[in-house]
């Protein structure tokens, strides 16, 4: 009964999540973007095909929309569950908080952010298989280090904004902090590289987990230590989400 409910609850905050026009719309433009850009600069690899060093990957550019898309709609739409009225029906079903907070999660961050980018991905997959059939493995790791990265900055979004009662300042919060945070990750690259010292560079690289992966898998030197620091980061949001979520938020 518990998980039917659940799946109820998913699948009507879930319509409100992705209603058009503005979610079909960014799926339209990253679908044309990445069928633009991929036949533009040729590959030789699987993980050339979708590096974060190839300026024109649609799947690293269409990162930057799914991050953005939840910052501004994901965020804004959780307080103004909370303003509506709406999170108080969400907390009166027969489920727990934690499946609440575990919907708002998958409607809100990880769904929206897995098919903004996942559409890009399979363009990408389709017109250069030939490259990509190469390693399928390893272009699965990489698409799955974006969404990880996407994840990480939504789990951030919603725990500030579960704590927020303006949708304005909600979202100003989100995009401040994803900025502050790429900010942060290039002001250590540079001083890195400017001072030489290596561990600032790396640090840089550890804080964008699409970097660190493909910078180990290509052998470029990069310490296994900057494979932890985003996957970190991501599980202490999370768990300070759903705690905040099941003992200390308030529908009203």
């Amino acid at each position: 009964m518990s998980l039917r409910r659940g799946l109820e609850l998913l699948y009507l905050d879930l319509w409100d999540a992705i209603r058009p026009p503005a979610f079909d719309i960014m799926l339209l433009v990253v679908a044309v973007l990445a069928g633009a850009l991929t036949v533009m600069e040729p590959v030789t690899s699987a993980e050339a095909s979708i590096s974060p060093g190839n300026g024109l990957n649609p799947v690293y550019i269409s990162l930057f929309v799914a991050v953005l898309y939840v910052a501004l709609r994901g965020s804004s739409d959780l307080v103004n569950i909370v303003q509506s009225g709406v999170m108080q029906v969400y907390m009166s079903y027969p489920v727990s908080r934690a499946t609440v907070a575990t919907v708002l999660y998958v409607t809100r961050v990880l769904l929206p952010a897995a098919l903004l980018l996942g559409l890009p991905g399979l363009i990408v997959g389709i017109v250069l298989y030939p490259v990509v059939a190469k390693d399928v493995p390893i272009y699965l790791a990489l698409w799955a280090s974006y969404l990880l990265q996407s994840q990480m900055y939504g789990a951030a979004f919603l725990l500030m904004s579960s704590r927020l009662r303006s949708s304005g300042t909600a979202m100003v919060a989100s995009v401040s902090f994803y900025f502050g945070y790429i900010a942060l990750s290039t002001l250590l690259d540079v001083i890195g590289s400017l001072d030489n010292v290596e561990r600032l560079v790396w640090l840089s690289d550890a804080m964008g987990f699409h970097y660190a992966l493909y910078y180990y898998i290509s052998g470029q030197g990069e310490p296994a230590w900057t494979l932890f620091l985003v996957p970190a980061i991501y599980v202490v949001l999370m768990a300070a989400y759903f705690t905040y979520m099941v003992r200390g938020f308030e529908p009203t």
